[in-house]
C-alpha cells in the first residue's frame, strides 16, 4: 500500500491476513513444513508430530465461546487442530496481565493467554500444543521464566518460532514456477519489508578484490 495506511501498517491483524492470505492461495502449502521447526523450552521440535499430516483448513480469528478469538486455528486431516498465536516483537504473551508490544518486562506472570488457549475444545478435542509466532528473540527465554508458575506439562506444549524462519524457508526453495513462484515472491517481499529476515552480511557493489583496504599483517607502533 506504499504507506497509505500508516496507522494500521504495524497491526498484527494486517500481518496475519497478508501472510496467511497468500498461503491460502497456495492451499496452505509449506505451512506445516515451516511450523514443524518450532521448538519448546527443551529444544524439541514438532517434526515427528506433524509428519505425514496435511492441513484440512486454516481459520483466522475463529470465535470460541469463553476463550475469545485465537489468531489462527489450523485443522489437520485427522481432525486434530492446533493454534498459532501471533505477535510482532512483543515478549511471550503467556501472562494474565496484558503485555504491550513495546514491553520490556520479562518477569514471570500468572497463567495467561497461551495456556488458556490450550484448554480450547473443538468437536470435543483439545490441541496437544500451541505455536507462538513472533520476532522477539527473548520470547522462548520468557516462556522458560514463566515455568515456575506453570506445570511442566503445560509449558512443554508451548512451541516458539521466529518470523525469520518463514523467509529462510522461502530462500531455500528451488525450481518454483508459475503462479506459486509469484506468490512466494510476494511473501518474501513482504517479509523483507517487515525486516523479518536473518542478517546475511554486508553487500558490496564492487568485487572484494577491488576494495581498497588492508586486512591483517603486522604494524609498527
Amino acid at each position: 500500500m506504499k504507506h497509505k495506511i500508516p496507522k494500521v501498517d504495524n497491526r498484527e491483524d494486517i500481518l496475519i491476513s497478508n501472510i496467511f492470505g497468500l498461503f491460502d492461495l497456495m492451499n496452505n502449502k509449506y505451512v506445516l513444513e515451516i511450523i514443524s521447526t518450532a521448538t519448546n523450552i527443551d529444544g524439541k521440535t514438532l517434526e515427528k508430530t506433524l509428519e505425514n499430516k496435511k492441513i484440512k483448513n486454516i481459520e483466522l480469528w475463529k470465535k470460541v465461546q469463553y476463550f475469545g478469538e485465537p489468531d489462527i486455528v489450523v485443522t489437520l486431516n485427522d481432525n486434530s487442530f492446533f493454534i498459532i498465536e501471533v505477535k510482532y516483537f512483543s515478549h511471550e504473551h503467556n501472562s494474565k496481565k496484558e503485555v504491550s508490544e513495546d514491553s520490556d518486562d520479562d518477569q514471570p506472570q500468572e497463567q495467561g493467554q497461551l495456556e488458556k488457549y490450550l484448554n480450547i475444545e473443538i468437536d470435543n478435542k483439545k490441541s496437544d500444543f500451541i505455536i507462538y509466532l513472533t520476532q522477539n528473540y527473548q520470547s522462548l527465554k520468557v516462556i522458560q521464566n514463566n515455568k515456575q508458575n506453570s506445570s511442566n506439562k503445560v509449558i512443554d506444549k508451548i512451541y516458539h518460532i521466529h518470523w525469520n524462519k518463514f523467509n529462510e524457508f522461502f530462500n531455500e526453495l528451488e525450481n518454483i514456477q508459475g503462479i506459486e513462484k509469484n506468490i512466494i515472491s510476494k511473501l518474501k517481499e513482504y517479509l523483507d519489508y517487515k525486516s523479518f529476515s536473518y542478517w546475511n552480511g554486508f553487500k558490496y557493489k564492487a568485487e572484494y578484490k577491488d576494495l581498497k583496504t588492508e586486512i591483517g599483517g603486522c604494524y609498527d607502533t
